[in-house]
């Protein structure tokens, strides 16, 4: 098995209660923080709850800590061929919030072979599509250091086209 993190992080100008709301929102029909058109929408079968099961396209986890307003921390299913976590963490810095999103994890099976060439980017890009939404949420134009590329962002449309086709 091969080791992976993966930490992304954004600092921008907000109200911290008020980006926590958008994470309360998490999987719910009203979802106002999983907003990107990559992947399928996180669906979760009790919401933020621990132990609610669940995921997002073939990627499955369950909720195993949530504070509300302030982080959740979910483990992956491990046939999904990730043993770990991954979290959504919103933190206080003076006048400014930090966004982080953290993934530690196990590879295995072909997952091994996938993640550096395609879930690697597609993961990246999902997290800064939420970045991106939740900062101009709060009235700025985000400032993503790298986009994700069009031929990626054409990949992942059509997989979670067919994802959610079934």
């Amino acid at each position: 098995m091969r080791r992976v993190e993966d930490i992304h992080s954004r600092r921008f100008a907000s109200n911290p209660a008020a980006v926590g709301g958008q994470l309360e929102t998490l999987s719910q029909p009203d979802d106002d923080f999983w907003v990107t058109d990559l992947v399928p929408p996180m669906v979760l079968d009790n919401g933020l709850q621990p132990g609610s099961v669940g995921g997002h396209g073939a990627v499955r986890y369950s909720v195993i800590e949530h504070e509300p307003g302030r982080s959740v921390v979910f483990r992956f299913d491990q046939r999904t061929g990730l043993r770990g976590t991954h979290r959504f963490v919103i933190e206080q810095d003076g006048d400014d919030i930090i966004v982080r999103h953290e993934l530690e994890a196990e590879l295995s099976g072909a997952m091994r072979l996938l993640w550096k060439p395609l879930v690697l980017p597609i993961h990246s890009g999902v997290i800064e599509d939420i970045f991106d939404h939740l900062e101009r949420s709060a009235g700025h134009e985000p400032n993503r250091q790298h986009p994700t590329r069009a031929p990626m962002r054409w990949i992942a449309r059509r997989m979670a086209a067919l994802e959610t086709r079934g």
